[in-house]
């Protein structure tokens, strides 16, 4: 697997042009056009480098149980999906976009949860190391460029002897293989420079933490960095290089699970595999700024983005940057620390 540089992008604003228009007789007033810089589409942060905007996003199913971690390469996502499998655990989606890092990983299978994920992204390339003889025709029939070590095994590289948690992959080179390399369109709205995080019921909100079945989650708002900073199972979540894992927004939508399988194989009596479903309707929280709002999310079908409202109907919109989306069963309760 050949290693590339990660690509970064910074952003810039453009001048508002000024137009006058005269005459002989009369003269009008100065008018101010106002350009919007250009943005990336899925962290709606100023985008300089218009290669990159207009890139393909890049969906990347990522080991999360304990002997695979610390991961490599989330720090770079503009989203990252966590939802439930089999036992109780959970499996990581990280998007790339916006930046391409040479190494991600672990890499493991996919689930059928992937096509909610990855459906609304505009044709992205979905990446997994397999799937089971029932989920992989039906990723395959989604609108995505699937990839797998089966399919194109030149993109993978495992890295030591921890099998399964050591297959790493590279984004860049990922992304070329999509066979229409086009940019997502948004799926969140964003505030604009000035704005502030609020809706109907706003409240502040310093930590937050909640369960998966076989997996404990709590994400704690750090003033000094604008951002939240993940912990599971009771420690900092880091990386392979000590960095600990933080989102400037982070969502925990309450989605139902169906039992789409049985998983088998590696040591373990069959268990069933779950899949969240993420068309409909449900309650969302959306953290942002320090503050939580409580709304709904509405989605018709897998092609469209979900839309988020606060309890008036008014739309929800979040702080520019990174956001983590935790696909918490309906019926959980997290507890808030104000």
């Amino acid at each position: 697997m050949a290693v590339v540089s990660v690509a970064c992008s910074g952003g810039r604003k453009s001048s508002a042009p000024s137009t006058t228009a005269a005459s002989t007789s009369t003269t009008a007033a100065a008018t101010t056009t106002t350009t919007v810089a250009p943005t990336y589409p899925l962290t709606g942060m100023p985008a300089t480098n218009a290669v990159q905007q207009a890139s393909p996003a890049v969906v990347i199913k990522i080991d999360n149980v304990v002997q695979a971690r610390p991961q490599t390469g989330l720090d770079y996502a503009d989203v990252v999906y966590d939802a439930e499998v089999e036992g109780g655990l959970t499996r990581l989606a990280a998007v790339y976009q916006s930046a391409y890092p040479a190494v991600v990983g672990p890499v493991r299978s996919g689930r059928l949860t992937d096509e909610g994920v990855a459906d609304d992204l505009n044709h992205p390339v979905l990446v997994i190391s397999g799937a089971n003889a029932i989920f992989l025709p039906q990723l395959q029939a989604q609108p995505v460029t699937l990839v797998t070590d089966t399919n194109h095994p030149e993109q993978f590289a495992r890295v030591g002897n921890n099998i399964p948690h050591n297959l790493f992959s590279n984004i860049a080179q990922l992304a070329a293989l999509s066979t229409t390399h086009t940019a997502p369109n948004p799926i969140f709205t964003f505030l604009r420079e000035g704005q502030t995080f609020t809706g109907a019921g706003v409240a502040p909100a310093s930590a937050v933490s909640f369960g998966f079945p076989a997996a404990s989650v709590q994400w704690t708002w750090d003033t000094a960095k604008k951002q939240w900073d993940r912990f599971q199972d009771g420690t900092p979540d880091v990386l392979t290089d000590q960095h600990q894992i933080s989102a400037t927004n982070v969502m925990i939508y309450f989605i139902p699970y169906i039992t789409s399988g049985l998983a088998t194989g590696e040591g373990v009596a069959p268990a069933p595999i779950p899949m969240g479903i993420l068309t409909g309707t449900g309650n969302v929280w959306v953290f942002s700024g320090g503050k939580v709002v409580k709304g709904t999310w509405h989605r018709p079908n897998l092609t469209t983005p979900a839309t988020y409202t606060d309890s008036t109907g008014q739309p929800i919109a979040i702080t520019p940057g990174n956001t983590w989306v935790e696909l918490a069963p309906v019926g959980t309760v997290p507890a808030i620390t104000p």
